[in-house]
């Protein structure tokens, strides 16, 4: 309604400039007798109309791109808080059993954010958080000790929050482990935010507005992973990170920032007078026997199994098994392990009774570690039969030990991200490997058309044939780029197909009319009817695909929250479908000009082409190629068993990245590559 009013006004006022400005510039021509000066006022009167068109166009422009950009932040705190919703609920396992933990102020000597209590509980972190001031806030504890879960109710709880307003910045949680701190902080954070939404219609122009008007509160999960342990205190990616973050400011001063980090890691940098500053640093403290025992009753089905376990923490609170089992991560590990049934008897496998004669509390947690796979993964309630514990096991461990492997600066320890795991297999292996598959496709292709086709051979043929196979060759061996991201799940339901009509009716509009030009032209050589045909096929061909991949890329507000397999799956699907296009459409060109069978091998070469060697279609085909390079190693539907793992709580998605569950998981599995 709104804007129907402002295209009326708009269309009154330009009908009243135009008689305006033809009055003005006939009185002027009758005065002046066509002089240079009213010669000249006459040539400008009649822009008045368009000029002002253009700036009420500009306008209008300017109010719907706020009014979008409105739209799009609330799209993005719904998105966010159904995402992190799901990886609150993985972490806390079945039943979403929690433990309220303590934690305390641990001040630092100087340039403390004002406001913080001396202690708190993990149920009244979003108060804890409102009364800073600035709101900057660092989270330690020791590995498991909960860090990432109070992340995570923080920032749930200020989306949830009864007070919000729609201007208040959308805190969304970024592993640190992958930033080269080096980058700008905005620029870093600008990508993120692009990269892990774009497929609910955030645009890169959308992201860098709102880092810049700092709508983006960064929730950065991890600094202690940003360096390794022997890495030089003067050559710390976390060190020039909190460099960073110290000069991060909005117009109120220094920016809101949340940050998780160990302790030991982070005493390391404060010990340098390396800290994140204007910041309230609090500790998580350990669970107490109480609470271990409160947890453990709750998570069991018989409580009584755990007696002697239960009675053993309390009564040797500073024993060996209260400090195995004093952080949430161990008791789920312990439940996890303790609570597997027998798939057919229902029986219990493990007694908790074995946990109390054990020496130390790295032998409680190998002990943990060494049975969890097999627990959670017979826990799955959709467990395949392919995925048995042995095989689940020997998979994790290779992918761990690639992230081990990987050096920090050259990309984060901690994310798998399918279409970057390539280099696992070997990097040049890979790369090789997909030089020779194109090298052998085009011999055969170009030995089908000497052999089948009488084109005849000539020097320049020969020559075009030859750069055109090296150009091909080396384009395969070389390193691919990210994918882009295409909404296909719109084409699942009937909302999203009635959104991707009006762009597809465009399209084949348009392609329609090309095709029809084209068709009268190329009809001078082969006749009106049969170009005619042919390109009014060709251009609804194309018309149609281009129709279908912009309307897919439209924004849309029910988008489901991120999978990482979406990326990879829509390369190849675009891959797909711009080589049946393209390859249908150049054989129905060259067919009608040089025969059928030309055709049909002049199509297939172009199609091939260009679906899967022009674009971000090529990461599509490096990871089929990395997939049979490692054929041993991992599965061949490597992304449904890492969604499998996910559910079954072995792996957590960070975006468009699937990370272990916890990053003990990951170094012992990288250990341990045999089960």
């Amino acid at each position: 309604m709104e804007r129907s009013r402002r295209n009326r006004r708009a269309a009154t006022t330009y009908l009243f400039l135009q008689v305006l400005a033809a009055t003005v510039a006939l009185w002027l021509a009758k005065q002046f007798q066509v002089a240079r000066l009213s010669a000249t006022l006459i040539a400008l009167a009649p822009t008045m109309p368009a000029a002002y068109l253009a700036w009420a166009a500009y306008r209008e422009d300017r109010e719907e791109a706020a009014a979008d950009l409105e739209a799009k932040a609330t799209m993005l705190a719904n998105s966010v808080a159904a995402a992190e919703t799901l990886q609150r609920a993985q972490l806390l396992g079945p039943g979403a059993h929690r433990i309220d933990l303590d934690f305390n102020l641990r001040a630092e000597p100087a340039n403390n954010a004002t406001g913080g209590a001396p202690h708190g509980r993990f149920t009244d972190i979003v108060g804890y958080y409102q009364s800073l001031r600035p709101a900057r806030l660092v989270i330690t504890g020791e590995p498991g000790a909960g860090k990432t879960l109070l992340a995570l109710d923080l920032l749930l709880g200020l989306l949830s929050h009864p007070n919000r307003t729609p201007v208040e910045p959308i805190p969304i949680r970024l592993s640190l482990a992958g930033w080269e701190a080096d980058r700008p902080l905005t620029e870093w954070l600008t990508e993120k935010v692009y990269q892990h939404y774009r497929d609910r219609g955030v645009t890169a122009a959308d992201a860098a507005v709102l880092v810049e008007q700092r709508r983006i509160l960064p929730v950065l999960d991890g600094l202690d992973e940003m360096d390794t342990d022997d890495a030089p205190a003067a050559r710390r990616r976390a060190a020039r990170a909190l460099q960073q973050l110290n000069t991060y400011q909005d117009p109120t001063g220094s920016a809101p920032v949340i940050l998780t980090c160990r302790t030991a890691q982070y005493e390391q940098l404060t010990a340098l007078d390396v800290r994140m500053r204007e910041a309230a640093r609090i500790e998580i403290t350990a669970v107490t026997p109480t609470q271990a025992d409160a947890y453990l009753t709750a998570r069991s089905v018989r409580p009584d199994r755990w007696r002697q376990v239960l009675d053993t923490l309390a009564t040797a609170p500073g024993g060996t098994l209260a400090r195995a089992l004093d952080t949430p991560w161990r008791l789920n590990l312990a439940v996890t392990a303790y609570e597997e049934r027998h798939p057919e008897t229902l029986a219990y496998l493990r007694d908790p009774a074995d946990l109390i004669a054990m020496a130390s509390p790295s032998a409680v947690r190998d002990h943990l570690l060494a049975l969890y796979l097999s627990a959670a993964s017979s826990q799955h309630p959709n467990r395949p039969g392919g995925y048995r514990p042995d095989r689940t096991h020997r998979w994790l461990a290779a992918l761990a030990a690639h992230l081990a492997t990987t050096p920090a600066a050259a990309g984060s320890g901690i994310d798998l991200v399918l279409h970057r795991l390539w280099p696992m297999a070997g990097s040049r292996r890979v790369r090789t490997a997909d030089a020779l598959i194109t090298g052998f496709a085009v011999a055969v292709y170009g030995g089908l058309m000497l052999t089948q086709v009488p084109i005849g051979l000539s020097i320049s043929k020969g020559t075009v044939g030859a750069l055109t196979a090296i150009g091909l060759v080396w384009h395969a061996s070389r390193p691919v780029t990210d994918p882009e991201t295409l909404q296909v799940h719109l084409l699942r339901t009937p909302a999203g197909r009635r959104q991707i009509a009006p762009e597809l009716a465009r399209q084949f509009v348009l392609g329609l009319v090309v095709g029809l030009v084209f068709g009268l032209v190329a009809g001078l050589v082969v006749g009106l009817v049969v170009g005619l045909v042919v390109g009014s096929v060709i251009g609804v061909g194309f018309g149609l695909t281009i129709g279908l991949l912009q309307g897919l890329a439209a924004p849309i507000r029910d988008a489901p929250p991120t999978d990482p397999r979406y990326p990879l799956r829509d390369a190849l699907i675009v891959g797909l479908v711009t080589a049946s296009v393209t390859g249908l459409g150049s054989w129905l060109a060259f067919g009608f000009a040089v025969g059928p069978v030309l055709g049909a091998l002049g199509g297939v070469g172009v199609g091939l082409v260009g679906g899967f060697y022009l674009g971000p279609e090529d990461a599509g085909r490096r990871y089929l190629v990395f997939l049979c390079c490692s054929r041993r190693r991992l599965p061949w539907r490597l992304g449904p068993f890492l969604n499998w793992a996910y559910e079954a709580g072995l792996l957590r998605i960070s975006g468009v990245a699937y990370q272990f569950r916890h990053r003990e998981l990951q170094d012992w599995l990288a250990a341990h590559p045999n089960p």
